[in-house]
């Protein structure tokens, strides 16, 4: 079968010819229909800082957004059955350590991550991973619309994190599409939402999709004062920074007001140096960081939106490929040309 491999510690990645994988007893084998490049995998894919800071293993075949049927299942599987419709939820948790045992399975102190720890990936005509971690999706479900439950799962996680209230004013630094969820769901709760972003296809992706009231070239005079003329001199009740930057992580602890939350989940390289006193302290900020999504009620409450037509999962798709031109997927993308490519194995 065909697969996206990554095989040495250098930039790029190769289509080869691999043998279809075997399952354990707990696991089950699924038919990929639909796998979406993530902006993890372009890490991968350069082999960059970030990717040495997760200890990514290799050879491996590269990809955790996928969506597909169940062909195979394990001896001792019990949940899952032939012929379901599931999405993976990437994270593979040991299922026995303190944050596992507490409700926290995203955390795991021996955390794998599919594509990334672990030989399998979802680039790939068939993948296999422990049943606890197939979601069955709703029959009615598009394969591209299963294979972004995972990102939105993101969005979702960092809309749980910062428990927003009625009326709240919303700033989300990046137009990515977590962040294009973030604006969605956001929107769905009432929020008013501002959004920035410094690439132009994204910029006019995001305002097309329409979730922001305003998407702020964030290239283009002073972005502080710029929000602030929209939503005031208080600033926002709610800061997502989306974009993994250390600018954006400096900006976003000066546009939210007092007492307002920061929740930030980009993966930034950078390490800023941040005035801890006067942004923190002295004006009593809440930072909330977070990772993935929570297992399983984030899935749950993306269905939800996604049944009642509250959020559109396949807006943010902006090129379908098959899956031996994977590379120029990671060129469009690098190049700042696309939102969301979804790969057909």
């Amino acid at each position: 079968m065909k697969a996206v491999m990554k095989v040495e510690p250098k930039p790029g990645v190769k289509v080869m010819d691999i043998a279809k994988p075997k399952i354990g007893p707990r696991d089950v084998l699924v038919r990929v229909r639909a796998a979406a490049i993530c902006g993890s995998d372009i890490h991968l894919y350069k082999w960059d800082a970030q990717a040495l800071k997760w200890n990514a293993t290799l050879p491996k075949v590269v990809g955790h957004e996928f969506c597909g049927d169940v062909v195979e299942v394990g001896s001792n599987v019990s949940l899952a059955k032939v012929g379901d419709k599931v999405a993976g939820e990437t994270h593979i948790p040991c299922g026995t350590c303190y944050m596992c045992r507490t409700g926290r399975m995203h955390i795991c102190e021996n955390m794998k991550i599919l594509g990334v720890h672990v030989p399998e990936g979802a680039f790939t005509e068939y993948t296999v991973i422990p049943e606890t971690i197939a979601y069955k999706l709703p029959p009615e479900t598009s394969y591209d619309e299963g294979a972004l439950y995972e990102p939105c799962g993101v969005a979702m996680h960092a809309v749980q994190r910062a428990q927003p209230e009625p009326g709240d004013t919303v700033v989300v630094l990046g137009c990515g599409p977590i962040g294009i969820y973030v604006q969605q769901i956001m929107k769905a709760l009432g929020s008013d939402v501002i959004a920035t972003d410094v690439k132009p296809f994204r910029i006019e992706h995001a305002r097309k999709i329409g979730a922001a009231r305003e998407v702020i070239d964030a290239t283009k005079g002073n972005v502080v004062e710029r929000i602030k003329s929209l939503i005031g001199e208080r600033g926002a009740d709610i800061v997502f920074e989306a974009a993994g930057s250390g600018e954006t992580i400096t900006q976003s602890l000066d546009i939210v007001a007092k007492n307002g939350k920061v929740v930030l989940f980009g993966a930034s390289p950078e390490n800023p140096v941040l005035d801890t006193t006067t942004y923190i302290v002295y004006k009593e900020i809440d930072v909330r960081g977070l990772t993935g999504r929570y297992m399983y009620s984030t899935w749950d409450r993306v269905q939800r939106l996604v049944t009642r037509h509250l959020i559109d999962l396949k807006a943010v798709i902006t090129n379908k490929l098959p899956l031996d031109k994977v590379e120029e997927g990671f060129q469009l993308l690098l190049e700042g040309k696309a939102s969301k490519i979804i790969l057909n194995p």
